[in-house]
């Protein structure tokens, strides 16, 4: 009796256990009339209610439909984009340990803005402009950009990126004895875009950045190299 008067409260406050499948089951309702409809299946007797992502509750007899198959939920807001305009603006911290001649720490920030274009799902050039604020010197890079997506499906799409090019050196200096030049830089990495509307969406990633500078004394140029793990996060449209 005890036993009983349990199982009776516990499916009381859960629900039995086809309930519950069903309320959180993602279906696709293919119609005998060659209508295709998607949503969560709330129940499935004595017919198929359905509730689409825009919170629409749709009714079918048995007789209406052809096939029910079970299917990942798709935010129907989202659209991959094949091709076309691509815009990135990232920003984040250079971080490593990594000394300047006077014995500085070189702690650093980035920001970066890139637009380009999209040929495929592999291949994404564009050109990107940006500031590298390091604590003694800083660099003005436009770099050229090489990205492309390890997959077309769902809303977390990672993706690589390759770049290199030239950071143009823009410390402010008082000392006539002593001039800062800039020289070339590269990155390379790995990232994740997380999409929210359309193929707009948040992006985040970590890589390795280079970059080289010289610095001329009383004649003498000396050539320094900023290696540093690259972490950023912005947006993406």
């Amino acid at each position: 009796m005890r036993f009983i008067i349990f199982l009776s409260f516990i499916l009381l406050a859960t629900g039995s256990p086809q309930a519950f499948a069903q309320k959180s089951k993602q279906v696709s309702v293919h119609l005998k009339n060659g209508s295709v409809i998607r949503g969560t299946l709330l129940e499935a007797e004595p017919a198929y209610r359905l509730e689409t992502y825009d919170k629409s509750v749709w009714l079918f007899q048995k007789e209406e439909v052809d096939t029910l198959m079970t299917e990942k939920s798709i935010n129907p807001n989202i659209l991959y984009k094949k091709k076309g305009f691509v815009h990135y603006t990232e920003l984040g911290p250079l971080a490593m340990s990594n000394r300047a001649s006077n014995g500085v720490t070189t702690s650093a920030f980035s920001f970066q803005t890139t637009n380009g274009y999209k040929f495929n799902q592999w291949i994404y050039t564009g050109l990107g402009v940006g500031a590298d604020l390091y604590a003694v010197q800083t660099f003005v890079p436009v770099v050229l950009s090489l990205r492309g997506d390890m997959t077309s499906k769902g809303s977390k799409i990672p993706f690589y990126f390759l770049e290199g090019g030239y950071g143009f050196n823009a410390t402010s200096n008082d000392v006539d004895s002593v001039r800062f030049g800039g020289g070339a830089t590269l990155s390379a990495g790995l990232g994740l875009k997380l999409l929210f509307n359309g193929n707009t969406g948040f992006v985040i990633g970590a890589g390795y950045r280079f970059q080289r500078s010289s610095v001329t004394q009383t004649g003498v140029e000396k050539l320094e190299d900023f290696n540093r793990l690259t972490l950023r996060a912005g947006f993406s449209f």
